[in-house]
């Protein structure tokens, strides 16, 4: 068991949505967080208190002192209690509720966040995910250095509804690199040309399933989506074409 936290503080947990703050740009540590005994009877390990008709002072956070304060409780466990927690808090602030036609407080929206902030998309505690704790794996959680940066509304906007996990994307991207020449497959600031739009820079890319989506930026000025077999890259000034296919 880790012992860094051992019985938590509300100090420690507003770090930990700081953290998660930085990633996002949202202002979660603001809010008031409310170590209990009473939750559901002491039952339920955390909540996000949502607002109440548009009245957001009603926001809190609040976890179970039951768990929180036990020391056999493992502190990933709880890093993963208060991400869950967060996931809700950025699906009511957002309105995701609305933007995925969802209502369900463990739903599409809900789970569309958790992919994106690397947490458990389960509605409910999985101890059997917390097993193999190392001091590393907390280490990283605890500051959010497992998850990059990420502009929420940017990221649904530009893509849609259906984003896949960090994981699920991780696992796209390598199956790309082993289909494609590795001047197929592109990442951000790659410099790209294609034949109508000219050349430009890539802002942002999207794994899919036997394709590479890209959001370029062109030297015209115009942003779109394109294909990655669309484009070739520019490397060192010189236009680099596969000399090869995918298979």
């Amino acid at each position: 068991m880790s012992t860094i936290y051992g019985k938590w503080k509300r100090e420690d947990i507003r770090a930990i949505i700081k953290s998660l703050d930085e990633k996002t740009g949202m202002h979660g540590a603001t809010l008031p967080i409310c170590l209990s005994k009473s939750i559901n009877q002491g039952n339920t390990l955390g909540a996000y208190c949502p607002s109440k008709n548009g009245d957001r002072s009603w926001c809190h956070f609040e976890f179970s002192l039951n768990y929180f304060n036990d020391e056999k409780f493992k502190d990933l466990a709880a890093v993963d209690v208060i991400r869950h927690e967060y996931c809700h808090f950025v699906v009511d602030v957002l309105g995701l509720h609305e933007v995925f036609n969802d209502k369900d407080p463990h739903g599409k929206a809900w789970k569309t966040i958790c992919g994106l902030l690397n947490t458990d998309p389960y509605g409910t505690y999985r101890e059997g995910l917390f097993r193999n704790t190392t001091e590393d794996t907390l280490l990283r959680m605890t500051m959010a250095e497992d998850i990059p940066k990420v502009d929420i509304m940017e990221q649904i906007n530009r893509w849609g509804t259906d984003l896949p996990s960090l994981y699920r994307r991780k696992w796209m991207g390598k199956k790309l690199i082993k289909k494609y020449t590795k001047l197929r497959v592109f990442a951000v600031r790659d410099t790209v040309i294609h034949d109508f739009c000219g050349r430009g820079v890539v802002l942002d890319t999207m794994p899919e399933e036997n394709k590479q989506m890209l959001y370029v930026l062109f030297d015209n000025g115009n942003q779109r989506i394109v294909q990655n077999r669309q484009v070739y890259k520019i490397v060192n000034g010189q236009v680099k074409k596969p000399l090869a296919k995918a298979s």
